[in-house]
């Protein structure tokens, strides 16, 4: 299956957004074929994998017998996701935690912690059975970030290469963080472009959360959105402030979804806490794009 040439919706039934797949005991995070399952009720076929570090919440440290903000490891699998996953039947697209957490630190300034993480997400593809058809990655603050996350993006390439796969890679803009708006953007993808062969380069880019440009920059991004070119945009994050978007929003939607088709081979997640909410957010900018 070619990813992202298609322009179905999949969706984010995850990362800390519908709380129902977390729980106490195992699987702590729910299981991806429960996912894949809720997804297919919605006729989308792909799913967001949350791939946070050891988090707080639910005593997971606890019973995975780990410090918070640990990578997690193929032992912890099991524990996390269930011993279904190991026989899921749709794609997806993993989640890197976004540094959002207590003791959750990306030390993208470290070779050694970079090296152990990507490890985790090749044991797991292996744990899956299949590889992620993209990964999301998050800068850190710029000491942690500056210099160092284009070594994160060439050893990704390197690393997934000899596990014998090749994803899609996506930095998702944070705010306050490396890359937190439009500008930081573009200066990235030239110091990327710079480093990556032609086939690489082609499948690099962002995931542009609109709502967290929005916060940074005080204002409507869709201005500034319309310097990035197309190319350099592979997915789309669609909420506000993890509430469906509306006509009320300080965004302008309707400009944000000529973006988006815009931009071909990209695709947009509806990145809101509750199911009915997933719903509406799909056909809100669904009705947009007829328009």
């Amino acid at each position: 299956m070619k990813y992202p040439n298609d322009k179905k919706i999949y969706t984010g039934l995850d990362i800390s957004n519908l709380g129902k797949y977390y729980g106490n005991v195992p699987p702590i995070r729910g299981s991806l074929n429960e996912r894949l399952k809720d997804a297919k009720r919605l006729g989308l076929t792909r799913i967001e994998v949350p791939f946070d570090l050891v988090r707080e919440e639910n005593e997971e440290y606890l019973v995975l017998n780990k410090k918070i903000g640990d990578i997690i490891t193929k032992e912890d699998f099991v524990l996390l996701y269930g011993d279904n996953s190991s026989k899921f039947e749709g794609y997806y697209v993993l989640h890197t935690d976004p540094e959002l957490k207590r003791a959750h630190i990306l030390y993208w300034n470290l070779a050694e912690w970079r090296n152990r993480y990507l490890e985790s997400i090749v044991e797991f593809s292996d744990f899956v059975g299949k590889p992620p058809s993209a990964i999301e990655f998050h800068p850190s603050k710029p000491k942690r970030s500056k210099k160092y996350m284009i070594c994160l993006i060439l050893e990704a390439f390197d690393k997934f290469k000899g596990a014998g796969f090749s994803p899609y890679i996506m930095i998702e803009n944070r705010t306050g963080m490396y890359i937190s708006t439009v500008n930081n953007m573009i200066n990235f993808y030239k110091e990327v472009s710079e480093n990556l062969s032609p086939n690489e380069l082609s499948k690099f880019g962002f995931c542009i959360d609109i709502s967290q440009l929005y916060t940074q920059m005080r204002k409507d991004p869709v201005n500034d959105l319309k310097k990035l070119l197309k190319d350099y945009i592979l997915g789309w994050h669609i909420h506000y402030r993890h509430k469906p978007p509306s006509n009320q929003d300080s965004i302008d939607w309707r400009c944000i979804a000529k973006l988006i088709s815009e931009t071909e081979n990209a695709f947009y997640l509806p990145e809101v806490f509750k199911f009915n909410n997933i719903i509406k957010t799909i056909k809100y900018i669904e009705n947009m794009l007829k328009h």
